[in-house]
């Protein structure tokens, strides 16, 4: 097999991978009901339970990213990858909530081990120009992934209930590592980073190829650090938990309908995973005003389920839930900056550092709009118990936009090269 086809395999392999990661990150959004009845707990335990697989995620993607630089991508990817299985199998068998949480730490561990090492790969076996592009690919591939836990996973739940739902994509996931360990033992070629790209940011790591001291003692990384953080921290406190519940105890919808609203945030994070790389790097070329956009579009999308009391109807019901997922995956866009601040030969260390944030800031959301739900709905109807969590979010947004105000553009352009005497 030629190392270009290979390298097609893989990077196929990646997609698939991703799809599961992503499947087994939001698949409990539909359960919410049947776990706070099976193992009796409010809605305050559950937000920490689903929170304890975004800490452990975010816990260990530092490692990960320094082990996808120093052992590479593959032993990574396959090492990790048994973690998340064996995580999601403990899961579906769990007889109650302790087990149950050091199941999903376990499967936020595993599944930790497949973007951060997908990314490094990418940008080792792919052009600096290219890398936004591939990323949206692989990333628009894994959302398959968020719609698999909506609606598909809401009727395969009323079959045969949420346990044995979690075994048949966990059995897939584990035969695709497999694959992915034979298909990248041969370690790709580093694209050389000097082939005619520079990058448009000064004074920051990126100026030198050794860092005089580590990363995150430049300023310029933190916007896109904090950013992460606040962004994904919505994003996921929303549509990984309580996206449909939402819908079923303000508007009393049934899973199935819930789910299929839900799913339109998978959906818009399709679109939107393919529509943001190609703006930023054919239309715009450039990284700041794609943020900007997605951010403010995230806000106003926000805003306008604050004003919400009663059911807006499905059509545009569906169109807000679009729109959360078109808007937020301006992320991706987000992370391809951390790569290009940074030599490649960290890169992997880098992005995993914002993947880090971007987790820690899901497991607070989590948390903290768990006990923001028990403590409204005890005296207010639920519409007002989850409008005060859309004003969280519409802070966190705004602060987010201020992020982007004071990021530096890192757009890699060509460098022209002196004609030939």
């Amino acid at each position: 097999m030629s190392n270009i086809s290979r390298r097609g395999w893989v990077f196929a392999i990646l997609c698939l991978l991703f799809i599961f990661a992503l499947f087994l990150r939001t698949s409990t959004a539909i359960i919410v009901e049947d776990l706070m009845t099976d193992f009796a707990i409010p809605a305050a335990s559950l937000g920490l339970m689903a929170s304890a697989f975004f800490y452990a995620y975010a816990v260990v993607q530092i490692p990960v990213g320094i082990l996808s630089d120093r052992i590479g991508v593959r032993y990574t990817v396959f090492c990790f990858g048994l973690l998340g299985v064996a995580g999601s199998i403990l899961f579906a068998f769990s007889p109650g909530i302790q087990l149950a949480t050091w199941a999903r730490i376990l499967t936020g561990v595993g599944t930790a081990g497949i973007w951060i090492p997908a990314l490094k790969y990418l940008s080792v076996a792919y052009r600096p120009d290219e890398f936004a592009t591939r990323m949206s690919i692989i990333n628009a591939v894994g959302c398959l992934g968020l719609m698999l836990s909506t609606l598909p996973m809401a009727l395969l739940v009323e079959q045969i209930g949420w346990r044995y739902s979690f075994v048949l994509p966990t059995l897939i996931m584990l035969m695709l590592v497999l694959v992915a360990w034979h298909l990248m033992k041969p370690a790709p070629t580093p694209v050389n980073e000097e082939m005619g790209i520079k990058i448009q940011v000064l004074e920051t790591a990126a100026a030198s190829s050794e860092l005089s001291s580590p990363f995150w003692k430049y300023p310029a990384f933190w916007p896109f650090a904090i950013w992460a953080f606040l962004i994904y921290g919505v994003l996921f406190s929303f549509s990984g938990l309580w996206g449909a519940a939402y819908l079923m105890d303000t508007f009393y919808m049934s899973r199935e309908n819930a789910g299929s609203h839900l799913m339109f945030i998978s959906v818009g994070m399709i679109c939107g995973g393919l529509i943001w790389g190609i703006l930023s790097d054919r239309f715009f070329q450039a990284r700041r005003p794609v943020l900007f956009l997605g951010t403010l579009g995230m806000l106003i999308t926000f805003v306008a389920m604050v004003s919400i009391s009663n059911y807006p109807g499905p059509f545009f019901t569906s169109l807000l839930y679009f729109a959360i997922g078109i808007f937020s995956i301006v992320f991706l866009i987000n992370l391809g900056c951390v790569k290009e601040l940074f030599p490649i030969k960290i890169a992997g260390t880098a992005m995993g550092t914002v993947n880090a944030a971007m987790f820690l800031g899901v497991a607070c959301f989590q948390g903290i709009t768990g006990y923001l739900l028990d403590y409204f709905l005890e005296t207010q109807s639920a519409i007002l118990a989850f409008r005060a969590i859309f004003i969280l979010y519409l802070a966190a947004i705004a602060l987010a936009l201020l992020m982007v105000i004071l990021m530096p553009e890192t757009f890699p352009v060509k460098i022209k090269k002196p004609a030939s005497p």
